[in-house]
């Protein structure tokens, strides 16, 4: 998405020049406009644009962004961040953004947030994708009133969604893998943990990449249990300190889906003095701490601000600008963690 003022911008002219130039008046240089439509062609700039941004204002867009929110949720902080930050941009282009937070994913609480959603009537939808009857019901009102709805973080590949913009998670399984190597060295054990409770399509496809690339590329490494993640209940952390205890070999950790952090400090206090690193996902704050004070080792982060920032982007190119996306795949870039660089 590109304005007439940011097109000035980096032109080096006045926005009247622009203007000038594409409704072809008089009062410009020649090596000017030359260098004006050199920057349109490059930027993909297209005149009618201009007058699908007026046409956006006076219609009033109107998306609506869903997200889940809390203290259990402290993932999706930074999504929400980008999103509100895109928002902003987008409200001067007279477009309005309005957020759901699901507080709770209980059917009920969720129900009658869809239900607001869809009584608010908006142009496009941004959300993570939920299960259950209500959701499903819920796209389907979107899919009869031809309303775009964009997935992020998780994907719903069957699903009438326009695309999806988030993580590959067995990819991330398999960056996690990789790392997992790297600080076992020449031998030993590796295993899965796990925290009980719901696990969603990313937790089981994370295990399968982990999985999948220490078979394949790692042949000197065992897998505890063939790996299958041990798991623990939140606050009790006994079943990950008799895995410690049973296999004195471990090199390596792989806390697939942490649910309750306290485990990793746990965890590091079962190792004691061996030399078990422990690999993680996402980089919330309280992961950055652990990573400082040598708690953690490694973690894998997924980009959560572009996932908060391109789905709105891509409902407004789309309704405004006729400009459909080009994948339906919008995977986010995987990016490694350790103390030396948070």
């Amino acid at each position: 998405m590109i304005t007439i003022k940011e097109l000035a911008k980096r032109a080096g002219v006045s926005r009247g020049t622009v203007d000038r130039v594409l409704n072809g008046r008089p009062g410009v240089k020649p090596e000017t406009e030359a260098r004006v439509r050199a920057l349109m062609d490059q930027l993909g700039y297209h005149p009618d644009q201009t007058g699908r941004m007026l046409a956006a204002r006076r219609k009033k867009l109107h998306l609506a962004f869903l997200v889940p929110h809390g203290p259990e949720f402290a993932f999706f902080l930074d999504i929400l961040h980008a999103a509100r930050d895109k928002a902003a941009e987008l409200r001067e282009l007279g477009v309005r953004v309005d957020f759901y937070l699901l507080r709770s994913l209980e059917p009920g609480a969720v129900e009658r947030l869809l239900t607001e959603v869809s009584e608010a009537a908006p142009d496009g939808v941004a959300t993570l994708p939920l299960s259950g009857h209500a959701f499903s019901a819920f796209l389907a009102r979107m899919a009869e009133r031809s309303v775009p709805v964009v997935f992020f973080n998780l994907d719903q590949p069957q699903s009438s969604r326009l695309c999806y913009v988030g993580c590959d998670y067995v990819r991330s399984g398999r960056v996690a893998a990789g790392l997992a190597a790297l600080c076992a060295g020449d031998g030993g054990e590796v295993a899965v943990v796990a925290c009980q409770g719901p696990t969603p399509p990313s937790h089981a496809q994370r295990l399968e990449g982990f999985s999948q690339e220490i078979r394949s590329r790692y042949p000197h490494l065992t897998l505890v249990h063939g790996g299958a993640p041990t798991v623990f209940h939140s606050g009790d952390s006994s079943g990950l300190e008799d895995l410690l205890a049973r296999h004195p070999g471990l090199r390596a950790l792989y806390l697939v889906n942490m649910g309750d952090l306290s485990v990793c400090r746990a965890a590091r206090a079962a190792a004691g003095d061996r030399p078990v690193a422990i690999i993680a996902n996402d980089l919330i704050p309280e992961q950055r701490e652990m990573l400082r004070d040598g708690t953690l080792t490694a973690t894998v982060s997924q980009q959560p601000e572009v996932q908060g920032s391109v789905p709105l982007q891509i409902l407004y190119d789309l309704l405004v600008l006729d400009t459909r996306p080009t994948s339906q795949l919008h995977l986010t870039q995987l990016h490694i963690h350790i103390s030396q660089n948070v």
